[in-house]
């Protein structure tokens, strides 16, 4: 047996028209709905579903074995409405335990909704730390192969730039010695024919003194010869 929407206190003819128009039918329907899905009804906002589910749950506490209203005039709706809330009044305690077990139930729907949101959120945050942490690391992993190559090629031109200068070292050094080599062959060579003209000269003045002595002899021996061949 079910319950007309109109039995729960603050749903009129109008309001029972939006309900089930929108699917919600009978009592039952709207106690076993969500807060989520009943504010998407025009007129109930989040708070006003919460409550109207949880008077829902007390009618269906209250009257487990209720008959169907025949009539739907505004007195049978008024008159149901006043029966209904009687029967609340009467079972308070229950009806306030399935609200609050109701309330609880919601609120850990819309807990574990906003958990696996802020998990989501918390997941999307890792990721995008996780990310600007890989693209850090790719950035100095660039910097540092940039580095070492900017390291290698100067370390290749000084090493050029040195064997540049040893190169140039050992030619002038080579240089200088051929130059040193040529400076001795010259001084020896002047020596030698500083040598030879010594000797030239100490020869023809040996020769000279030679053919003066022979010419003093002739001379000596011509006077001599003349000596004699006077009487």
């Amino acid at each position: 047996m079910t319950v007309v929407v109109t039995g729960i206190p603050g749903i009129g003819a109008k309001t029972a028209e939006v309900l089930t128009k929108h699917g919600f039918k009978t009592v039952r329907a709207i106690a076993g709905s969500s807060v989520e899905k009943l504010s998407g009804v025009p007129g109930f906002g989040p708070a006003r579903a919460r409550t109207i589910i949880g008077k829902a749950t007390a009618l269906l506490a209250s009257k487990p074995s209720s008959p169907p209203e025949a009539a739907t005039s505004p007195k049978a709706t008024k008159a149901v409405g006043k029966k209904a809330a009687r029967a609340g009044a009467k079972t308070k305690p229950k009806a306030s335990k399935k609200v609050a077990r109701a309330k609880l139930k919601t609120k850990k729907k819309a807990g574990k909704k906003a958990a696996r949101a802020k998990g989501s959120e918390k997941e999307k945050s890792r990721k995008e730390k996780l990310k600007k942490e890989q693209q850090r690391k790719e950035k100095l992993r660039r910097e540092k192969i940039k580095k070492e190559k900017m390291r290698k090629e100067k370390m290749r031109k000084e090493k050029l730039r040195k064997e540049k200068i040893k190169k140039e070292k050992q030619r002038k050094e080579k240089l200088r010695k051929e130059k040193q080599r040529k400076e001795k062959l010259r001084k020896e060579k002047q020596r030698k024919e500083k040598l030879r003209k010594e000797k030239q000269r100490k020869e023809k003045l040996k020769k000279e003194k030679l053919r003066k002595e022979k010419q003093k002899k002739a001379k000596a021996k011509s006077k001599k010869i003349q000596k004699k061949k006077k009487p």
